[in-house]
């Protein structure tokens, strides 16, 4: 117990020095809190809670809702804590492996309780374009495809539409054992053009520890994410306009997902790898096998999703 006490207050100590380094290295009249105590009180009046879920060790399952009293995975039978603290009094059960997520809905209502974003978020549905001008995803096809399917979701503008963002990421040194961590975000496409991309609009929904990549067991961890994006797709939650002072039935839909191709197999469960791993020709593709390295290739064939009269078709001076 000493151990993990002193432990607990290194780490303290750690962020106090951060802190304080971020107050000291910013505008003098900033209000950064300058220790761990302080930046606890100001988050904890914002009312925006984490949860933490213990997983499998090997990513088989979430000790999630019915499994949560589960001491063992029910898939490979690896005990749920590590088996270090056994013997001491008093002692908390230390998981092999935890998830952190923070819930979307009370971030997404803090949007629209703020008089400084409220208004931003109706921005795609006040400021119409021309036809033909694409300066927002409320241009594009997938958008307007969307509200045409959904009439009832498109007829309120307050309605939020997200994008999804997972990768992953190596948090520590190079020199270190690698470690892979993937932090899943979502971001409301309702904003401007100029804000949607901005961080204070990046909502960090979900931390997936590591070491080592998901792969295939990416929705395992997904579940709490899409149990709340259910949720506010089929019955909403009730949140409060500050712009227009009355509360209203808050909505949001997934419109899409960013990622690279590797993520995008992930995340979609089309195999990215092999003959068939373009998701566009599908069965169509022309790749092929090298003879010697006998490795798939695509030469040459990278532009047959296109029209047959498109230009770029059999440009092969340009493109060979």
């Amino acid at each position: 117990m000493l151990g993990l006490k002193s432990k607990h207050n290194m780490s303290h100590a750690c962020f106090d020095d951060v802190m304080k380094f971020m107050k000291e290295s910013s505008h003098p009249e900033n209000i950064i809190p300058s220790n761990f105590r302080e930046t606890k009180k100001l988050v904890a009046g914002l009312g925006l809670s984490k949860i933490k879920i213990d997983c499998c060790i090997n990513g088989c399952m979430l000790y999630y809702k019915d499994d949560i009293n589960l001491k063992e995975c029910k898939f490979c039978n690896e005990p749920r804590y590590k088996a270090n603290n056994v013997h001491r009094r008093n002692s908390k059960d230390v998981p092999h492996k935890r998830l952190h997520y923070l819930p979307l809905t009370l971030r997404l209502q803090r949007l629209y309780a703020s008089l400084r974003s409220a208004d931003h978020m109706r921005w795609h549905f006040e400021n119409r374009r021309e036809e033909g001008v694409l300066c927002h995803p409320s241009d594009g096809e997938a958008w307007k495809h969307f509200d045409q399917v959904y009439p009832g979701f498109a007829s309120e503008p307050r309605n939020v539409r997200l994008g999804l963002c997972a990768d992953g990421f190596t948090p520590f040194s190079q020199s270190t054992t690698t470690y892979s961590c993937w932090p899943v975000i979502v971001t409301p496409y309702n904003l401007p053009p100029e804000l949607c991309m901005m961080t204070p609009y990046m909502l960090l929904s979900l931390v997936i520890p590591g070491p080592h990549s998901p792969k295939g067991k990416i929705d395992v961890y997904l579940q709490p994410l899409i149990d709340e994006l259910q949720q506010l797709w089929i019955d909403g939650v009730v949140t409060y306009d500050a712009s227009k002072r009355q509360n209203f039935q808050l909505r949001a839909t997934l419109m899409w997902t960013i990622n690279d191709f590797p993520a995008y197999g992930m995340l979609s469960g089309w195999s990215t790898a092999g003959r068939l791993a373009c998701p566009t020709c599908k069965e169509n593709s022309k790749a092929f096998t090298l003879k010697r390295g006998r490795k798939t290739s695509w030469f040459d064939c990278h532009r047959q999703f296109l029209p047959d009269n498109h230009a770029f078709r059999r440009n092969k001076v340009a493109f060979y």
